[in-house]
């Protein structure tokens, strides 16, 4: 009876980890993580943001294949025409309703900034569309 009440005590903490980790998307606006990446002289690695999840609203510019055979999202602000970001999932679902979206489509959608560095674009992973 002892072991399950310490197994118990031992997994509420992680239990706590993994619900925070899903609510924890910070929203913000694609142009402002943008902004951020300019600052960071476009190395993600320097932004606050990096390796962070976020949730923003974007549309799509244009679907590209990656050299994984992955969906690759090229998304900007309404109103823009600029490659802010560059999306993709591991996640063969997300992947799916990712390279469904249509240019010019809006979506909303919660990733996680990864890697990038001198590119005209950031990086932006895991991604799972509302």
């Amino acid at each position: 009876m002892r072991i399950k009440e310490t197994a118990a005590l031992c997994l509420l903490p992680l239990a706590a980890i993994v619900a925070g980790t899903a609510a924890a998307a910070t929203p913000i606006a694609l142009s402002k993580l943008y902004a951020s990446y300019e600052s960071a002289d476009y190395s993600a690695l320097s932004m606050p943001e990096y390796d962070q999840r976020v949730r923003f609203t974007a549309v799509v510019l244009e679907q590209n294949t990656s050299l994984a055979d992955t969906a690759l999202t090229s998304a900007t602000d309404a109103g823009s025409e600029a490659e802010y970001a560059r999306l993709s999932s591991e996640d063969p679902g997300q992947s799916r309703k990712l390279s469904a979206l249509e240019p010019g489509t809006a979506f909303t959608a919660t990733c996680t900034v990864g890697f990038s560095s001198g590119s005209d674009y950031m990086t932006l992973t895991d991604c799972t569309v509302e």
